[in-house]
């Protein structure tokens, strides 16, 4: 019963004021931005990337020069790449594990938790493990790419237009012993025809989430991915967001101005939440659903209760549960950063 009545407490409580326990200055550029990587914070620009703890003390840093960096980050591996360029780079907690030089410009990218790089599919040290080439009058163009844990299946989403009509074609790759016997190592496909799908993501290393114009699309398979669930949608989808084990959308509201739905990785239903915060970013950080924009901040915890509201007097940047679900970081814009 005591056990019951602090889950209890911990899952309902509220928090109607909160303490500054530490502030930095920034000494980054208003160009710098930020990305959340296990218990860290990485900051990145177009001269480098580093690393920094709760405490704002630097973990690792590495240079560069990368006029449009994009990043991935999956489990205990981050990637670094110049959008149109050809580096890479692949790192994890301790640091920089390898430099990656492609022959061909990078669109885009994808780390699995092992380190593994979707650009073509690559090792942490560089070397290239598998090449697949599309061919946009075969496939369409590639909208969304999604590389599993365990980095042994790949999944691709892309949008053909065929005589007026759109369609989008879900490709899944097996890098494994079964992707070795058939050809391109495309082991399934499906054309979902009328549908955009910009987003696809693999939660872990059997579980596929698609999301587009239509609704929401879930596979699994430990070598060859099946649709298990389909979840329609008859409102337009404003949002998505991943984590490790659910994925999130955001849809007109009925009583407020958006609802909130979270799926698990079976495709059930976690909770669903309506408000009426005009936000700018939505995303998952450890535990908790954070919702913000410029002064505002709306805090969820994993069983769907808010547990705090406010607005702050200094514009918001960025915001990270990086030290437990009561302690906060806040990035303020552009001058400071706060652990509350």
């Amino acid at each position: 019963i005591g056990a019951l009545g602090i889950r209890s407490y911990l899952t309902h409580r509220v928090f109607s004021g909160y303490e500054v326990v530490l502030s930095y200055d920034r000494s980054d550029t208003m160009n710098t931005q930020y990305a959340e990587f296990q218990n860290y914070v990485l900051k990145y620009g177009s001269d480098g990337i580093s690393c920094v703890d709760n405490q704002n003390k630097t973990v690792w840093s590495q240079t560069y020069n990368m006029q449009n960096p994009i990043v991935s980050v999956r489990g205990k591996s981050v990637a670094i790449a110049e959008k149109n360029g050809t580096e890479a780079m692949v790192f994890d907690s301790t640091g920089l594990q390898g430099k990656i030089q492609t022959s061909l410009p990078i669109r885009n990218i994808e780390v699995s938790s092992q380190g593994v790089l979707a650009v073509y599919v690559y090792d942490k040290s560089g070397e290239q493990l598998v090449e697949a080439k599309f061919e946009l009058q075969d496939t369409g163009y590639p909208m969304g790419m999604s590389l599993s844990s365990d980095a042994t299946k790949l999944a691709v989403s892309f949008l053909q237009v065929n005589d007026g009509s759109v369609n989008s074609c879900l490709a899944f790759y097996n890098f494994g012993s079964v992707g070795e016997n058939v050809s391109d190592n495309l082991v399934a496909s499906e054309i979902i025809s009328g549908e955009i799908i910009p987003s696809v993501r693999y939660l872990d290393s059997t579980h596929c989430y698609a999301v587009g114009t239509g609704g929401i699309l879930l596979y699994n398979g430990t070598q060859i991915p099946e649709k298990i669930a389909e979840i329609p949608t008859e409102q337009e989808i404003e949002s998505v967001f991943w984590s490790d084990n659910a994925l999130g959308i955001v849809v007109e509201g009925t009583e407020k101005a958006h609802e909130l739905c979270v799926y698990d990785n079976k495709g059930n239903t976690e909770y669903t939440l309506e408000f009426d915060l005009d936000y700018s970013m939505l995303k998952f950080s450890g535990e908790n659903l954070l919702i913000y924009n410029d002064f505002d901040c709306m805090m969820v915890n994993r069983s769907g209760n808010v547990f705090f509201e406010g607005t702050f007097d200094e514009s918001i940047s960025n915001i990270y549960s990086i030290s437990g679900n009561i302690r906060i970081w806040l990035c303020m814009r552009p001058e400071r950063i706060r652990s509350i």
